[in-house]
């Protein structure tokens, strides 16, 4: 079946290569900012609070993994009972949603660079790079939703 006449299929490459090109994009960006040094690393040292804020970080990436697990085994489980004409809409929602709520990560390495960075650089690094492979392993392709149809 072509894109042209499989909706789902055009939805899911339009909404998953959003997605993925938000998640890349983004800590793209970031990294460019960091190693152009418009953003330099922070001095403080990884100890007391500031390791606290790193410990905190990894508890909202963690939280937001998890959260985007649980939000697409819903999605899935109520796919087929979406009327045939919303099903590419919801599917392009649930995959930019995803993809925003994984971009969390990026955002906490970029913070924990601005305060850690020229102490504990692979830590930010490690929730930048984050990002993208989190979508990649987390955001469910068109195979499960189609799966999701079958029951």
């Amino acid at each position: 079946m072509s894109d042209a006449v499989d909706p789902l299929r055009t939805a899911h490459r339009r909404a998953y290569g959003l997605g993925l090109a938000l998640c890349c994009g983004t800590p793209g960006v970031i990294a460019v900012l960091l190693l152009a040094g418009v953003i330099p690393p922070g001095t403080e040292a990884p100890e007391g609070i500031h390791q606290q804020i790193g410990y905190l970080f990894t508890g909202l990436v963690f939280l937001s993994a998890a959260w985007v697990l649980w939000r697409s085994g819903q999605a899935l489980r109520e796919f087929r009972g979406v009327a045939e004409a919303q099903r590419p809409l919801v599917l392009l929602r649930e995959c930019l949603l995803y993809a925003a709520v994984l971009d969390l990560s990026s955002l906490c390495g970029l913070v924990y660079w601005s305060q850690v960075g020229s102490q504990a650089g692979r830590h930010a690094w490690s929730f930048i790079l984050l990002t993208p492979a989190l979508f990649l392993a987390l955001v469910p392709r068109e195979a499960r939703w189609r799966k999701a149809l079958e029951g």
